[in-house]
């Protein structure tokens, strides 16, 4: 009887201690709830969250921001995103909105050209880190702090916009930012001072690519590069040669896939560039 009381009271004082093991583990169920440095190491790997697809009937089915949101789920809360950075772009930062919804920033600069490809483009091995001090500028993007204008440094066409597109299998993608096209070779400034955040080599999706991050919680990505000419960690000022147009990764022909994120890097803080941070482009035919 001694015994059994001893045992009795040993689980009453011990049970709680271990109470703790018994309390189901929290797992991030998506990449968003991952901490900075697990995203970074899961984008850096291969799996990047590039665009979300959607059946038929508008179920998520890869690539989803959060667990399993329908379509228009997933637009609505886009749409109230860009929104509030529409409002904090106007109300804060002295940005002009246009009769067609764009936003205008104060003391634009001057509208770039109209595509007008050079007849050649100087030979570069892949990942030729020769601008360590911005030797190659585009003046035209002055002193911005806060992304605005082509990374091209021309008025080019956009080939896929921001938004949903249909696949020839009837499914549904979402595409969190523009393609503008641009020949291999063709070089891409940053349009606006910043950090090199990432450099992505060989990526999945992205192929060799390029993260900068900005002021006032801004990022711009860019994909498909067949040259990059910063460093991880690299302080770029606006109009800094970042690298050259290419085809690399999951891409159907040379073009820059340019994205633009708000306060974070998952699908859920992408931004329209369309809507404030670059100039009005044509459709491409």
């Amino acid at each position: 009887m001694g015994v059994f009381r001893t045992f009795f009271v040993f689980g009453l004082v011990c049970v709680p201690a271990f109470a703790g093991f018994l309390e189901p583990a929290s797992f991030p169920t998506v990449v968003a709830d991952m901490p900075f440095v697990d995203r970074i190491a899961l984008f850096s790997a291969g799996y990047d969250q590039f665009e979300s697809e959607y059946d038929a009937d508008g179920n998520c089915v890869s690539g989803c921001s959060y667990a399993s949101p329908k379509l228009e789920d997933e637009l609505a809360a886009l749409e109230r995103w860009n929104a509030l950075v529409k409002t904090e772009l106007v109300d804060e930062y002295d940005y002009t909105e246009n009769d067609d919804g764009s936003l205008t920033p104060p003391n634009n600069v001057n509208r770039p050209p109209e595509y007008n490809p050079p007849s050649q483009f100087p030979e570069q091995k892949p990942n030729d880190y020769t601008n360590a001090n911005c030797e190659a500028r585009n003046t035209s993007f002055g002193t911005r702090t806060i992304p605005w204008g082509s990374p091209l440094g021309f008025i080019s066409c956009i080939s896929s916009p921001w938004g949903v597109s249909r696949t020839i299998f009837g499914e549904s993608k979402v595409h969190y930012g523009i393609d503008l096209r641009a020949s291999t070779g063709m070089p891409i400034y940053a349009p606006a001072s910043g950090t090199v955040a990432m450099v992505m080599n060989n990526n999945q999706t992205c192929g060799n690519g390029v993260v900068i991050q900005h002021a006032n919680g801004y990022s711009t990505k860019y994909c498909h590069l067949s040259i990059v000419s910063v460093k991880h960690g690299q302080q770029l000022s606006a109009g800094c040669m970042i690298g050259r147009v290419g085809n690399t990764g999951r891409s159907t022909g040379p073009h820059l896939h340019y994205a633009v994120y708000k306060d974070g890097m998952s699908n859920k803080h992408s931004i329209n560039p369309e809507q404030g941070f670059i100039e009005p482009h044509p459709r491409c035919r």
